[in-house]
């Protein structure tokens, strides 16, 4: 037994040596065959974790590269949005160097105002459509994207995307070119009556400093002049004034003179060419540049804003009219902004009516800012009726049917298409009244309608015997004041005619400008007209009878 046990046991541990000669071989075998040194954790623990941390890093690396490829083409992207953009705005930069021409029509700059316009809806949908994996890159929804280009927490890259629509780029606010030009400025004496410092605001402030140069007041009122005076108060308004002048004559298929003229008191000789009447203009006239036109007519022009003076015995042999042609302002924000020109009045939010459109018109500033609207003084009897050079934009007014400012209004209208300039018109009159005369004040006829104060009371008897007498649309009502006023919606003339005493019980008279009237046996009240741009953009009035 105890042999038999030995033996047992003998070969027990032959067979254990022989598994793990076995085991060993084929390890060997495998390093062999796979030409590594480990090929699993039990072969080397201590290498095996080592191992395992730089795969894990080389994954991370991989998928680094990845993200940072990602990275790379999303600023791709972006960039190719932005240099489009850049594009546009180039575009849009040389149509304001075109817009800054000052022989530019406002029919001129609103085409090109357009064409601004749709390049900037264009910088908008550039912007719409510029996307990576349906991120939104440049309209400035998605403000920071991160990217994780390493393997440890410190290896986290950010892009920042910036909103780079219109209205971030400060252009949607543009709503015409930030210049404007005047029409000719008039020919009178500025002075506190007839023009004072605050008459004309620019951007909100006087136009002109408290103190007028002697110039405007002695009467030698050049554009120049003006827009030294203008530039005088450059550091309350932001505006900057230049002037110029030009003239056109009319367009000549063959030139006949037979007499000289002069331009600025210099004699033109007579030519057979309008070509050579150009060489001769340029070589004689001082303070003028001639320019012969595509249509064969003639521009005179200076950058001075001094009169053009033309004379002598038959400018018209040359197509010229003969005439002082006063010079234009042309006025820029400083800060590039758009310029806001309007008469003082109630209307555009200031305290008073002391300024008006007549005002506007005297200062050659003929155009003004679109969101305020444009309040005319008392319209005059022979504007807009047969004789007139009226224009709104541009456009020829057409005569109208009365002188009334309802009737002028509507001449307005009919060319609302063309000038898209709606007008509406309104009269008002306040009258101050002495009812201790009412026993005496038989009669007073109002648009031809008469009506009997004899049998009234009190204002309120008034009132009600106006509106009954049913004449047109005109409406009585008090004031808060207590005072009697008189409207019309329409802008209808208010005619007062009296009879008998009836003059006593309106004892005073004001009309739609607060001025006050003083009493006659027949007054006609004017109405006034108001002006406001459809959508929004410049309006420009001009001509002799504005």
């Amino acid at each position: 037994m105890f042999i038999i046990g030995q033996y047992d046991r003998g070969t027990s541990i032959i067979q254990k040596n022989l598994l793990l000669s076995l085991k060993k071989t084929q390890e060997s075998s495998e390093k062999l065959s796979s030409g590594k040194r480990i090929n699993r954790a039990s072969d080397d623990p201590s290498v095996t974790g080592t191992i395992s941390r730089l795969n894990s890093k080389i994954g991370s690396l991989t998928e680094a590269i990845q993200t940072a490829g990602s990275a790379k083409t999303l600023t791709q992207t972006a960039e190719s949005g932005l240099s489009e953009i850049s594009n546009i705005l180039n575009s849009i930069r040389e149509i304001a160097v075109q817009a800054s021409s000052s022989t530019l029509t406002t029919g001129d700059r609103t085409s090109l105002q357009t064409e601004v316009n749709s390049y900037l809806t264009e910088i908008d949908n550039i912007t719409k459509v510029i996307k990576f994996k349906n991120i939104k890159l440049l309209d400035g929804t998605t403000p920071k994207v991160t990217f994780m280009i390493g393997t440890d927490k410190d290896s986290n890259f950010d892009i920042n995307l910036t909103d780079s629509d219109s209205s971030a780029l400060n252009l949607s606010s543009i709503s015409g070119v930030n210049e404007f030009t005047s029409g000719r400025v008039a020919s009178v004496n500025y002075s506190s009556s007839n023009l004072a410092a605050n008459k004309i605001k620019i951007n909100g402030e006087n136009a002109l400093a408290s103190t007028l140069s002697s110039d405007l007041t002695s009467g030698n009122n050049t554009a120049a002049a003006l827009a030294t005076a203008i530039n005088a108060n450059s550091n309350n308004h932001g505006a900057e004034a230049t002037a110029f002048n030009k003239v056109n004559s009319a367009a000549k298929s063959t030139l006949t003179m037979s007499n000289t003229f002069t331009i600025n008191s210099n004699v033109i000789s007579v030519q057979t060419s309008m070509s050579n009447l150009v060489t001769e203009i340029n070589q004689e006239a001082s303070g003028v540049t001639a320019v012969l036109n595509s249509d064969n007519s003639i521009t005179l022009s200076n950058t001075t804003g001094n009169d053009i003076v033309i004379a002598g015995n038959a400018p018209s042999d040359a197509g010229f009219t003969a005439g002082t042609y006063l010079g234009y302002l042309k006025l820029t924000n400083v800060d590039g902004t758009f310029v806001k020109v309007e008469p003082m009045t109630k209307n555009n939010s200031y305290a008073s009516n002391t300024g008006n459109i007549s005002d506007l018109a005297n200062f050659g500033f003929n155009e003004i800012d679109s969101n305020t609207i444009v309040t005319s003084g008392l319209v005059s009897t022979n504007a807009l009726t047969t004789s007139h050079d009226i224009k709104i934009n541009d456009t020829s007014i057409g005569a109208s049917s009365s002188s009334s400012a309802a009737s002028k209004a509507i001449a307005i209208n009919t060319v609302s298409s063309s000038t898209n300039v709606t007008a509406s018109a309104s009269n008002l009159v306040t009258f101050g009244l002495d009812l201790s005369n009412l026993p005496t004040a038989s009669q007073v006829q109002i648009n031809g309608n008469t009506i009997d104060f004899s049998s009234v009371t009190n204002v309120t008897d008034v009132i009600t015997a106006i509106n009954n007498a049913s004449v047109g649309d005109l409406r009585a009502a008090t004031n808060t004041a207590g005072n009697l006023e008189l409207t019309s919606a329409s802008g209808q003339d208010i005619v007062i005619a009296h009879s008998g005493t009836a003059t006593h019980l309106f004892a005073s008279h004001t009309d739609a400008t607060d001025a006050t009237i003083s009493r006659a046996a027949s007054v006609t009240f004017k109405g006034r007209i108001s002006l406001t741009h459809t959508s929004g953009d410049v309006i420009k009035i001009s001509g002799n009878n504005v």
